[in-house]
């Protein structure tokens, strides 16, 4: 059983119990299990964690994309995500006629950001769990993860979050309210608390662990999905708390604890965006709903203004526009600054910029696919970009510096995009540097030839019609 594995030392990226013994798996014996028991993992980056962990270990021995597992992405209880990943493909089919296992791993989020009280996550959870349970094909087995050792001290001075929203006697609350929720909806615990206790060392931000952490962890699900031969026998059992599900007498004593029922001091509070759990995503509908209001108003402003007029805010009636208010539109880089930065806009002094909204710059990077080429900073471009829509043509190729030779493959994914880089891109962005001036440092001369050839290796293989742009580096605050 699950609860065997505890008490037990982290020796080498392998978990030691007292009491037992489990298999450890190969890449091989991984495929073998998964084609057997196709595997969901539903939930936040920390049950993320473990599916990228498996799958990263199946491309390095040679297996391709085409492995029967896949992930969804629904982080919180307040977050009316179900069946979609994070590029926004719907894994409805693979949820509800494939996976044969299935893990959850919600909590992290709703301690800290989306905090809502425990009334409000234990409820929310509940019907999260119990949502899945009937979606997936009868007879899967489903699994909760119990939230795991969070280190606040280790998250760092500007790193706040996991440090100010996730104090220990928090983490400790909501750990017993997963427990309930597994109780009264009779399913069973997947809990790595143990091991994540014992690897401090490997924690990254206080939340998240390397590879040491999550290898068992990885591990376990293997185990619980195929047993120790990857044939179904010893299979690991589920945890089944026993406690009796006593719902009402729970959530008081859970409303009576002051630090739980508490939002923590300076934690950004997501619920004012997203609405809690109780109301039925209504509280999100009408958040986005609001967005969705507040851009059209602003691309009508825009409109009004392009042809002489601004538009009454209060009315959306035309007013005359007075002669030597407006600023012209911004036409060369330089113009951009000085300005000054202003609830998430940049505001040049000479110029102004257009606004684009989600809309507009889906019908942009339609007329013109775009590619982020090279380091994080770029990359976040292609994350902006697609906030607006899953589907918008942006993509980022993964070339961090001077010394990385490969020059078509995406990031996490490892795809690669040759085509999509020398057919399709109408507009591309280079960023490199910042590898460069620290851990891939090999000197001055050396980075100059080594960016101009990259540079010119790029505009070889774009289109001849393709603009492309040099990112310059940016301000460092260390």
């Amino acid at each position: 059983m699950n609860s065997d594995l505890f008490p037990g030392t982290l020796e080498d990226s392998t978990w030691r119990p007292e009491k037992c013994t489990f298999a450890e798996y190969t890449p091989d014996m991984m495929m073998e299990c998964l084609r057997a028991v196709p595997y969901l993992s539903i939930g936040d980056s920390l049950g993320e964690q473990v599916y990228t962990y498996i799958r990263d270990e199946l491309k390095k021995a040679g297996y391709g994309e085409d492995v029967p597992m896949r992930q969804v992405w629904s982080p919180s209880t307040s977050v009316p995500y179900f069946q979609s990943d994070r590029n926004g493909k719907n894994q409805n089919d693979f949820m509800t006629q494939v996976a044969e296992f299935a893990t959850i791993s919600i909590g992290a989020w709703d301690i800290g950001v989306h905090w809502c009280g425990t009334d409000e996550f234990y409820d929310g959870l509940k019907a999260k769990v119990l949502k899945y349970k009937a979606l997936l094909k009868p007879g899967a087995r489903l699994a909760l993860y119990n939230i795991h050792y969070i280190y606040p001290d280790k998250c760092g001075e500007k790193s706040t979050w996991c440090r100010t929203c996730n104090p220990i006697g928090k983490v400790t609350a909501y750990r017993e309210i997963v427990q309930m929720v597994a109780a009264c909806t009779s399913t069973g615990l997947l809990d790595t608390y143990p091991i994540t206790k014992e690897g401090r060392n490997s924690s990254i931000d206080g939340l998240h662990y390397r590879n040491q952490v999550v290898k068992p962890k990885a591990n376990i699900v293997m185990n619980m999905m195929c047993g120790s031969d990857v044939k179904g026998n010893n299979k690991l059992g589920l945890w089944y708390p026993n406690i009796e599900c006593n719902e009402a007498e729970a959530k008081a004593r859970w409303r009576r604890d002051p630090v739980a029922n508490v939002h923590s001091e300076g934690c950004p509070d997501y619920a004012n965006k997203y609405g809690c759990p109780n109301d039925g995503g209504a509280a999100a509908q009408k958040y986005l709903e609001h967005e969705e209001e507040k851009a059209r108003q602003k691309a009508a402003e825009e409109a009004a203004k392009a042809a002489g007029v601004q538009t009454n805010v209060a009315t959306n009636a035309p007013q005359k526009e007075e002669a030597g208010t407006e600023l012209p539109l911004c036409k060369k880089h330089e113009d951009l600054f000085p300005g000054k930065l202003h609830d998430f806009q940049w505001v040049p002094e000479k110029c102004r910029l257009k606004f684009y909204t989600k809309q507009e710059i889906a019908q942009c990077l339609e007329r013109k696919p775009f590619a982020a080429i090279g380091d994080s900073l770029g990359e976040q471009l292609v994350f902006a970009l697609r906030s607006g829509g899953a589907n918008v043509s942006a993509k980022a190729v993964w070339s961090p510096s001077m010394q990385w030779n490969t020059l078509t493959m995406s990031h996490k994914t490892k795809i690669n995009l040759m085509d999509y880089v020398t057919k399709e891109v109408e507009y591309a962005a280079l960023s490199f540097g910042m590898w460069d001036i620290g851990v891939h440092w090999c000197g001055v001369e050396d980075f100059y030839h080594k960016l101009k050839a990259k540079i010119l290796k790029y505009r070889s293989m774009l289109k001849p019609s393709a603009e492309m742009v040099l990112h310059n580096l940016h301000y460092i605050n260390t």
